[in-house]
């Protein structure tokens, strides 16, 4: 009617508006308490839309698959996913050419890969973590909750106490100094200085800039084998991405308290005598300090699981599932007494593949799991 009311040109063509028509996308998930949605491409869309819908009253886990990665982008920087599925898992597994700009820190029940999925070790490995309670994704997500309202300083020096009995400090070292040379590199080659022609006063870049101060160093200016900001920040990044976000302010603040000269670089001696002195007070942990402690292994040994096996690698059997989840799905169907142990879980799908539908037909069929699709031709 509105529509009609605002047409002001005499028209005689009749206008028909049909639906809006039920979704059998939508109606299996609220049958159910656990579900799985399986999206392809575009097909992110409406499923967000249902998970965000559910969200805290259904375990909605979401797979997807997508090639662009625009796409991919535009969803993990606009979307909190991680907030919307805090009580389930989100695979994301990208098929594009082009490098991902991800994120800094994703969630920790967020998983991307390269390559396509193998949609049954996916949902077998999905199914047997949260229907044994081992490996449920709210807790993944309370442990990184924990870590985030702690202080940058308190993460830092905690992780740090767990990463030395891991990693040799002289690679961490070494790493932190091979990424100051990289910085100081592509620093120059991005924004090489200008030559003067003797007539324009050209002012130097201000030091004092928290943005350009780091790029003032050329290859020839980084003294052998010490570190700068940025060196630092990659190493942290690297060696103990558990630690959740952090600011700039954090890691400047971090840097200097090392640098104890004041020199602008972290030369080994001071970086010895830092990791000599978490070493330490390591020993003496307080009771929060070692739950913050256990939150963080958590979380690094996700990050280091899903780095051996995602968008480094296209392997990824020991994260999604394999053939010892597939045996569990099968041996609780078979020794099940009577009524279907799955009863409570769900699949549904969102896209143009046919493909994709079609394995979800057969192994929802295999497993006597409820299945529907969202239909594209409207």
């Amino acid at each position: 009617k509105e529509l009609h009311r605002k047409i002001r040109v005499p028209c005689l063509r009749p206008l028909y508006v049909l639906g809006p028509y039920k979704s059998p996308f939508s109606d299996a998930a609220v049958t159910t308490s656990n579900a799985i949605a399986v999206a392809s491409g575009i097909g992110i869309t409406p499923t967000l839309s249902l998970v965000l819908n559910y969200a805290g009253k259904k375990r909605i886990n979401v797979v997807w698959a997508c090639r662009d990665p625009g796409l991919v982008e535009y969803i993990l920087h606009k979307i909190d996913i991680g907030a919307i599925t805090k009580k389930s898992y989100a695979f994301i597994f990208y098929t594009g050419t082009r490098e991902l700009a991800l994120p800094k820190d994703l969630p920790s029940n967020i998983f991307i890969f390269t390559g396509r999925p193998h949609l049954e070790h996916t949902i077998t490995g999905i199914v047997t973590a949260i229907h044994s309670g081992d490996g449920l994704p709210e807790e993944i997500y309370e442990a990184q909750e924990k870590i985030a309202n702690a202080p940058f300083q308190q993460r830092m020096k905690v992780a740090l106490s767990r990463v030395v009995e891991i990693y040799n400090k002289d690679e961490m070292f070494e790493y932190a100094v091979e990424e100051t040379e990289k910085a100081a590199a592509a620093a120059v080659a991005e924004d090489p200085v200008p030559e003067s022609d003797g007539t324009i006063d050209t002012a130097p870049l201000d030091d004092s800039d928290p943005e350009t101060a780091p790029l003032l160093f050329s290859p020839d200016e980084v003294p052998v084998d010490e570190v700068s900001l940025k060196g630092l920040d990659s190493m942290i990044y690297e060696f103990l991405g558990g630690i959740g976000e952090y600011s700039r302010s954090d890691i400047e603040a971090l840097f200097h308290e090392i640098d104890s000269d004041g020199s602008g670089f972290i030369d080994r001696d001071e970086f010895d005598d830092f990791i000599g002195m978490i070493t330490t007070e390591s020993r003496t942990l307080s009771n929060s300090q070692h739950e913050l402690l256990s939150a963080m292994e958590r979380s690094m040994d996700v990050r280091r699981s899903s780095i051996d096996s995602s968008v480094h690698r296209s392997t990824h059997n020991n994260i999604l599932g394999n053939d010892t989840t597939i045996r569990y799905m099968q041996n609780l169907l078979k020794y099940s007494e009577g009524d279907n142990p799955l009863e409570d879980w769900s699949i549904f799908y969102c896209g143009g593949s046919n493909e994709i539908a079609q394995i979800l037909r057969e192994v929802t069929s295999k497993y006597n799991i409820d299945f529907a699709v969202e239909k594209f031709d409207w």
